[in-house]
């Protein structure tokens, strides 16, 4: 697998980003985060491409402090990432798509309305770039943590996970958390990392790729997970972006609840 250090930040061509939500007031949503069964814990990940400190996993995701997006969903008319790292049991089988976010309920990942971005073969610094078939499209992020494998109790097929929570099952096959959130389980860690880039709209996905609501253990165990986020870890960035905007690039960050 490549080497951190070695993984350059691409901008997309055509590639423009929104992260938007809906009208409310937001709370702070705790989330997790396990010790790594890898090893190889986010933090660390983070730490060796953007420096040490300059991302706090803990404190930073969005829907961490209240008025944060929760759950964050993105507006474009095209969509690319580049892989910063993939460490997973099943990172040959994990695939990462987009979907249409309709805010009515959890999407049927079919083709229609819905595509795949990197599949389960492609590996650390891995690009692509896709075009929305409708055009500017509302869209958030899944994951199938085992392609077309079953995964078991963790995400047995069909299921998929969700950026937006409230799409996942609570708990594991949905028999109710074991942790806080209890509303939604956080599949997924989104970091919005514009200031890094001055202000190009840069965004890291961090997917945890086991059930979020089983028992978070500290070693591996077939009815656990370790939340370690580190499963496969994206980031999206835009490239010529329009003029920032008082509704563009994360400055609206409120609430959506179903």
């Amino acid at each position: 697998m490549m080497r951190l250090s070695n993984v350059r930040s691409l901008l997309l061509a055509g590639f423009t980003i929104s992260l938007l939500a809906g009208a409310g007031a937001a709370s702070a949503m705790p989330v997790v985060i396990g010790n790594s069964w890898d090893s190889i814990p986010l933090q660390q990940i983070l730490d060796n491409r953007y420096g040490t400190g300059v991302i706090n996993v803990a404190t930073d995701y969005e829907g961490h402090n209240p008025g944060d997006a929760d759950p964050p969903y993105w507006q474009d008319t095209s969509v690319g990432g580049l892989i910063i790292r993939e460490i997973a049991g099943y990172a040959n089988n994990n695939t990462m798509g987009w979907y249409a976010e309709t805010l009515s309920g959890r999407p049927v990942i079919d083709g229609n309305g819905d595509g795949v971005i990197f599949s389960g073969v492609m590996s650390a610094g891995a690009t692509t770039a896709i075009a929305f078939p409708n055009g500017l499209t509302r869209f958030g992020f899944w994951l199938n943590p085992n392609g077309g494998g079953d995964s078991g109790a963790w995400a047995p097929e069909p299921e998929k996970f969700f950026t937006n929570r409230f799409y996942n099952d609570i708990g594991t096959t949905g028999a109710g958390a074991t942790h806080a959130p209890t509303d939604g389980d956080v599949q997924c860690l989104v970091f919005n990392i514009s200031h890094l880039y001055n202000g190009v709209p840069t965004y890291i996905v961090a997917w945890e790729d086991l059930d979020y609501g089983s028992p978070v253990t500290a070693a591996y165990s077939s009815t656990s997970t370790d939340n370690d986020f580190n499963d496969l870890v994206v980031e999206i960035q835009a490239a010529s972006p329009v003029p920032v905007q008082s509704e563009s690039w994360g400055s609206v960050k409120a609430l959506f609840r179903q």
